[in-house]
């Protein structure tokens, strides 16, 4: 901000009007429009306040206006009035972010901060307070990007650097060169991009993206399983014998993400595994009485992971966590259904009553082998 109001970049200037640089600067050559402003053979700045009096132009001239004309049309549309020096100069000192002016390269220092950084610093903003923020700034990451500024190898820069009031953590703020007088030394001015409302909104809105991730992945997983046990329940009612279960539980590996899975049938007090389907599991007996969580397992009827030792005991291998599902008809315990996973799945009221359901298909298909199998011994006694 000077007497001729804010300026911008080239490139900004461009990017606000739709009028590439090339454009921008045969209108000043041929028309004296627009007027930018240079300090000495520094880069051309423009008037903030002339970009709808160019895009006025362009659209002009887009219509068939000759530029000339255009350019004469647009002179009757120079805007009244301007923000005072004071004016601006009240604007920054009163800014809720932190502002500050430095002069360098060799050394470093701090010429100006408005109120909001001098709150953060010594509250008065002058003397070794501000000596401790130019070695700051000189020695951070940000320090490099700074001094590239004051040799104007490129116009701004957005910088990482320590808290202005020295405690642990990290800020953001834009930095960029000011325009002086011809002969003035180069002044850098650094306008801080994060209030602590703001870092605390981060957070808060990287808190809610982990938390719709993680709904997100519940949601897929919740479908996978929706789509096994529907495939499952197909499966038994097509075909109950051996080879359907087999079919059953292949299907439950591949939806769920499960290594492994097998049927641990009960009878007369024992649980047994015959193999399982990708051969995580060898034959194995067990007695349900002697672990007291798989026999809670079948009389509650509800899905479980399975203790440490009862794992151990059917030949889970290590490292692999196992999932009972209890096959109950009628009160009558039937078996277990052993899912093997890499991790444990969170069992949600949702899966559980899914795996219940499965667990029903399951046992009365168990039931129709068993009446099959009554049917046959008497027909062979008979």
């Amino acid at each position: 901000m000077d007497r001729a109001g804010q300026t911008v970049s080239a490139t900004t200037f461009a990017q606000l009007t739709g009028v590439s640089r090339e454009r921008l600067r045969t209108w000043e050559r041929r028309h004296g429009f627009p007027a930018p402003q240079r300090a000495g053979g520094g880069p051309r700045r423009y008037r903030l306040r002339d970009v709808p009096r160019v895009v006025a132009v362009r659209r002009a001239s887009e219509d068939g206006m000759p530029i000339a004309d255009a350019v004469a049309q647009a002179a009757f549309d120079e805007p009244s009035g301007e923000i005072s020096p004071l004016a601006f100069a009240a604007m920054v000192e009163h800014a809720p972010l932190p502002v500050a002016a430095l002069s360098g390269p060799e050394p470093l220092a701090v010429a100006y901060v408005n109120g909001a950084l001098a709150r953060v610093t010594s509250g008065s903003g002058a003397g070794a307070d501000l000596d401790r923020v130019a070695r700051m700034l000189a020695s951070s990451p940000c320090g490099p990007h700074l001094q590239a500024l004051f040799t104007a190898e490129h116009e701004e820069a957005l910088c990482e650097h320590p808290r202005w009031d020295g405690r642990p953590g990290e800020t953001r703020s834009i930095a960029f060169r000011l325009p002086v007088q011809p002969g003035q030394p180069p002044l850098v001015a650094m306008v801080g991009i994060e209030a602590d409302r703001e870092r605390a909104l981060v957070g808060e809105v990287a808190a809610l993206r982990h938390e719709l991730e993680r709904l997100r992945e519940r949601d897929e997983r919740h479908g996978r399983w929706l789509e096994a046990i529907g495939r499952l329940a197909a499966d038994f009612q097509v075909e109950a014998s051996a080879a359907g279960r087999d079919s059953a539980l292949d299907t439950l590996v591949r939806q769920l993400n499960a290594t492994d899975a097998a049927l641990a049938t009960y009878l007369s007090g024992q649980l047994a595994v015959a193999s399982s389907r990708r051969g995580s599991l060898g034959p194995a007996m067990i007695t349900v009485t002697a672990h007291p969580a798989i026999a809670r397992t079948l009389r509650d009827a509800q899905p479980a992971w399975l203790e440490p030792a009862a794992a151990v005991a059917l030949g889970v291998p290590r490292g692999l966590y196992a999932c009972g599902v209890p096959i109950v008809v009628a009160g009558e315990p039937l078996g277990l259904v052993l899912l093997l996973f890499d991790e444990p799945e969170e069992i949600s009221p949702d899966v559980e009553r899914l795996l219940t359901a499965v667990s029903a298909a399951v046992g009365f298909a168990l039931l129709r082998d068993r009446l099959a199998q009554e049917l046959r011994d008497a027909a062979a006694q008979a």
